[in-house]
């Protein structure tokens, strides 16, 4: 891998620099893309926006590269592009913070991009904490002025996609993101990945079997409610350690998956984010400075706040029972634990959200029968 980001190097800005360039691998946090910092040598205004580190992005050999993971409807024409560089093209167009792309190399597989540094959205959260103390009473304002932030640009994103849609004068690149979309097909993807890897491999009960069934016309009703809601361009991973905090702004990563959905898709994502609890009662709070920023922005699905936390529930349900699933997929398919501490808390999201909508009331009780996580 080492000698494939060299000779990418080596293309870029010539064999003395790729021999001399310091590599340094992050690894690959949930993907199989794997991020390495690359230390350029010389002076620092020898290189685009003065910068001597970048960060290249190693895509897996072959046909994979141009996959997603996450799933997608069996409609979605394959990518002639590599997702992430048509996306970006498409965000930077709108003026959305993006890392710059500088080399694309991809017979190697291989793509440098700008540095964003090391602190991402959870460090700034992290950091409250250690200024603030543990006591949610204590850090509460400063808590939700980040999150703040971090709507506020969700919003920007959602009204400058929507005026380039409706405004003749903004002509943005077609993007694969607005051809591809979650269907019923999908939806319901992410919703047996939770019965598959969440239940059935997860816990092996055998009684799983008599009420399968059971959990389709549960999941059916969840699907049917969420194709209801008006559709906007998601991000799909809008969450603390997607977004970057660089000279003190918010910059978007992980953003190649983005397609049509719910609009209230991202916002969850980022409230019920897999690597911060947050309370109850502040995400309400959230969800209604999200809903105000969207009257003031002009975002019609936000007219009734009612109908706006509905939404929200409702997409909480069917996310994090595909991050639940997710989790114990990547364990026991990938090998990799790291993310089965936050199976309890996605289920207990769940059972939050679900204690608000009273007419899905037998997904609950399947639920709370065959997932011990609900009971915690």
């Amino acid at each position: 891998m080492e000698a494939r980001i060299r000779a990418t190097l080596t293309d870029a800005f010539g064999p003395e620099v790729a021999k001399a360039a310091k590599l340094e691998n992050l690894g690959g946090h949930a993907s199989l893309r794997i991020y390495w910092r690359v230390t350029l040598p010389g002076a620092h205004d020898a290189y685009a926006r003065g910068e001597r580190t970048r960060m290249a992005m190693v895509l897996p050999e072959g046909s994979a590269a141009m996959g997603s993971e996450e799933g997608g409807s069996s409609k979605d024409a394959p990518p002639t592009e590599l997702p992430f560089v048509d996306v970006q093209r498409y965000l930077r167009a709108l003026d959305m913070p993006v890392p710059a792309i500088d080399h694309v190399d991809m017979p190697r597989g291989v793509l440098l991009l700008e540095d964003l540094g090391s602190t991402c959205f959870e460090d700034l959260y992290l950091d409250l904490i250690e200024n603030f103390g543990a006591e949610m009473s204590a850090r509460r304002k400063p808590t939700e002025q980040l999150y703040h932030g971090a709507i506020n640009l969700l919003v920007d994103l959602q009204r400058t996609v929507h005026q380039s849609n409706v405004d003749p004068n903004l002509d943005p690149p077609a993007t694969i993101a607005t051809t591809r979309g979650f269907d019923r097909e999908l939806l319901r993807w992410e919703l047996d990945h939770y019965y598959e890897w969440g239940l059935v491999k997860h816990y092996d009960d055998p009684a799983l079997a008599r009420h399968e069934d059971d959990f389709a016309r549960a999941f059916d009703q969840v699907v049917d409610a969420l194709l209801e809601l008006p559709t906007t361009l998601a991000l799909r991973d809008y969450q603390s350690r997607n977004l970057m905090s660089k000279h003190e702004q918010l910059v978007l990563i992980d953003f190649q998956d983005a397609l049509e959905a719910p609009f209230i898709y991202d916002l969850v994502a980022l409230l019920r984010d897999s690597y911060i609890e947050l309370p109850y009662v502040m995400v309400r709070r959230l969800v209604s400075h999200y809903t105000n920023q969207g009257v003031a922005a002009g975002l019609t699905w936000c007219d009734e706040a009612e109908e706006v936390q509905r939404a929200f529930d409702l997409q909480t349900v069917q996310r994090k029972l595909k991050d639940a699933g997710r989790f114990i997929y990547i364990d026991q398919v990938k090998g990799n634990p790291d993310f089965l501490p936050y199976y309890t808390p996605s289920i207990g999201f769940v059972r939050q959200a679900l204690g608000a909508l009273p007419e899905f009331q037998e997904l609950a009780d399947l639920i709370e029968e065959f997932d011990p996580a609900w009971h915690h």
